[in-house]
C-alpha cells in the first residue's frame, strides 16, 4: 500500500469495508466490472497529473503548491498536506519529484503503487488516464533498476489490464505465474481480473489462494464476502464476514460488521 501512508492499515480496512457494505446495499445486482478504466490500447507514460483539475475544486491546494514553489514550505510538508487532503495522486507526483534521481527500485514501486491506488479516488477519465500513465511510468522505472522486481512487473501488467487491451496485462501475469505462482500480489491481481470479466468462481479461487499464502491479508475476507453476495450465497458471505470480524480489534468496526450480519440474516435470501 506507500512511502508516506495516508491512513493506517486499520483505517484503510475500515474504509474498504464501509465501501463494500454500501455497494452491497445499494447495488446488489450491478457489481459486474467489465469496462476498462481508460479507453486506449496503449499507455502513454509521458503523461502526468493535471493540477488545474484539482485547483478548480480547492484553491487551498493551489496555494500550498505555490508555497512549495516559493520555497516557503518543504516538499515533505507539501506531501503530508496532500495526503491529509486525501489526494494520493498529487502526493505521488511530488514523491516522484523528490526521488527523481533515486536508483532504488523499491522506492519507484511504492510511488507507482501510490498512483495506482489513487485510481480509486479519481472521478472521471480526465483524472484516471494520467494517474494510470504515471503508475506505469514508475513501475517501468522500478523494473529498469531491478529486472527481478516481480511485484513491479505484476503492477505494470495490472495497469495494462485497465486499458482496452487487457489481454496484454493478463498475458504478462500468466508468464509470471509460470515461475512465481506463490506470489500473493499476483494472485490478488488475477482475482481482480477475474472480477472484471465476471468470473466469480475463479476470483474466489484466486482470493482463497492468496489468503492461504498470507493470512494477514484480512481484507480478502471482505472481498470474498462481497463476491458471495453477488452470487446470492448469503450463508457463505456471512461466514467470511464473521472471519473478518474475528481478525480485527477495532470494536466499532467489529460491531458494525455484526450489525450487518444481523441484517443479512434477517433479509435472507438476498434478491
Amino acid at each position: 500500500m506507500f512511502l508516506k501512508k495516508i491512513y493506517s492499515a486499520q483505517v484503510l480496512i475500515i474504509l474498504l469495508f464501509i465501501s463494500i457494505v454500501i455497494l452491497i446495499l445499494a447495488f446488489p445486482r450491478s457489481k459486474k466490472i467489465t469496462k476498462p478504466i481508460i479507453h486506449v490500447s496503449t499507455i502513454d507514460t509521458t503523461q502526468s497529473v493535471d493540477f488545474s483539475l484539482y485547483y478548480q475544486k480547492d484553491k487551498n491546494i493551489q496555494a500550498a503548491v505555490q508555497q512549495y514553489q516559493k520555497k516557503e514550505i518543504t516538499i515533505d510538508s507539501l506531501i503530508l498536506y496532500l495526503n491529509k487532503k486525501q489526494l494520493p495522486q498529487l502526493s505521488a507526483y511530488f514523491e516522484e519529484i523528490k526521488n527523481i534521481h533515486s536508483p532504488i527500485d523499491t522506492i519507484w514501486f511504492h510511488i507507482g503503487k501510490n498512483y495506482y491506488d489513487a485510481l480509486g479516488f479519481a472521478s472521471d477519465l480526465s483524472e484516471t488516464e494520467p494517474i494510470l500513465a504515471s503508475a506505469a511510468r514508475c513501475f517501468n522505472r522500478a523494473i529498469s533498476f531491478n529486472e527481478k522486481n516481480t511485484n513491479a512487473k505484476i503492477m505494470l501488467a495490472s495497469c495494462y489490464m485497465q486499458t482496452n487491451n487487457p489481454m496484454l496485462g493478463i498475458q504478462m501475469l500468466k508468464e509470471i505465474e509460470k515461475t512465481d505462482s506463490s506470489n500473493v500480489l499476483l494472485q490478488m491481481q488475477l482475482a481482480e481480473f477475474s472480477l472484471r470479466s465476471n468470473q466469480l468462481d475463479k476470483a474466489i479461487q484466486r482470493y482463497k489462494k492468496a489468503l492461504a499464502l498470507d493470512t494477514n491479508r484480512i481484507e480478502i475476507y471482505a472481498y470474498l464476502s462481497e463476491i458471495y453476495i453477488q452470487k446470492k450465497d448469503t450463508f457463505e458471505s456471512i461466514q467470511f464476514l464473521r472471519k473478518f470480524a474475528a481478525k480485527i480489534s477495532d470494536t466499532v468496526l467489529k460491531n458494525s460488521i455484526h450489525q450487518y450480519i444481523y441484517q443479512l440474516n434477517k433479509n435472507k435470501p438476498i434478491h
